[in-house]
């Protein structure tokens, strides 16, 4: 019987299985490419709190936006890198494998039973004692432990063109091309086109296309992003990451939140006795909030139109701002940025 079986091999479960030294755990993950590439790998420079990572995955670093709407633009601040997520996968790969035993299967059942948890794979059946869902939107675990699920649910689509980046990240409000963003984003020695939203997903991504005209399309994904942070504790484990909708509602972003609740879960699980409401109460602590909140402006958000949204831009443009890319609205909160977006309703 494993101490701990964590259930997928993204940044969320590779992370946590690289810090669960002298312990029995096994990581079951169904492809043996980690996963096809769904996103973007832009993440905030927290990312140097949890690694000092090499220039081979720093693709560039980014340290301004540029807002759009129709004709109006605003720039914002921001100290960003642009990582490559499948070398950045293969990093934590080689740190988890220094813990963790790892299997390539895809799991069919979950079940609980008096002495832990037995997981079903077309192969084998493994037993746990605990068990951790870092199975993305539709985690078998989390439909297994719990009648809960994220609060929204995004869609994101993005493909690569082989052209000169530039220095800056480029994001739409454009209600043409999305009800959320749409994005131009360097990378190196290529540009990334992508929206996010959460209808009417392949109507709005044909829209941009055309209208931004990359000029050669390549390695298009798809993925789906849950939002809203759901229950993420049950008696024998915990879920981390999108399985549990550990995500930023306004941009579905989610690999800084990821890490930090990876680093909550070790902490429990190097307890002789792990308190995983405990754990769900620390996560609430770190970020709920600021999912929260930014639910809350997600709502206003989408009652605007582009008269509104190009007069939100005007008034960015006449401040000086940078914002904190993980704690966004936090950072409005309690700064005097306020002010922009109160002068926005009155």
């Amino acid at each position: 019987m494993y101490d701990i079986i964590i259930v997928g091999g993204g940044v969320a479960g590779l992370y946590l299985a690289s810090l669960l030294k002298n312990k029995d755990v096994l990581l079951i993950e169904e492809h043996k490419n980690l996963g096809p590439g769904r996103c973007s790998g832009i993440v905030s420079n927290r990312i140097k709190k949890f690694f000092d990572l090499p220039n081979t995955i720093i693709e560039r670093k980014i340290e301004k936006a540029v807002i759009c709407c129709g004709n109006s633009s605003a720039e914002i601040k921001l100290n960003s890198f642009v990582l490559n997520k499948e070398k950045f996968e293969h990093l934590l790969l080689r740190n988890a494998l220094k813990n963790v035993d790892i299997e390539f299967e895809r799991i069919n059942k979950i079940e609980k039973d008096y002495s832990g948890v037995t997981v079903f794979t077309k192969n084998k059946n493994y037993k746990t004692k605990y068990i951790v869902g870092c199975d993305g939107p539709n985690s078998i675990v989390r439909r297994s432990f719990l009648d809960a699920e994220p609060k929204k649910f995004y869609f994101g689509k993005f493909c690569y063109s082989i052209e000169k980046p530039s220095d800056s990240y480029q994001i739409f409000l454009d209600s043409k091309y999305s009800d959320l963003f749409s994005w131009i984003a360097p990378r190196r020695g290529k540009v990334e086109y992508g929206l996010i939203c959460e209808k009417r997903i392949n109507k709005y991504y044909e829209k941009f296309l055309h209208d931004k005209e990359p000029r050669y399309i390549s390695d298009e994904g798809f993925g789906v992003i849950p939002t809203g942070l759901c229950s993420c504790s049950f008696s024998r484990g915990i879920l981390i990451g999108n399985s549990a909708g550990m995500t930023k509602p306004l941009t579905g972003g989610g690999i800084i939140y990821s890490l930090i609740t990876a680093k909550i879960g070790a902490k429990e699980f190097k307890k002789e006795k792990p308190d995983f409401q405990n754990y769900e109460k620390e996560c609430r602590k770190a970020f709920g909030k600021e999912i929260k909140y930014q639910l809350w402006f997600r709502k206003i958000y989408s009652k605007l139109n582009d008269r509104w949204k190009q007069r939100l831009v005007k008034l960015i443009a006449k401040n000086d701002l940078k914002i904190d890319m993980d704690f966004p609205i936090t950072d409005i909160l309690r700064d005097k940025k306020l002010k922009v977006f109160k002068s926005l309703f009155k």
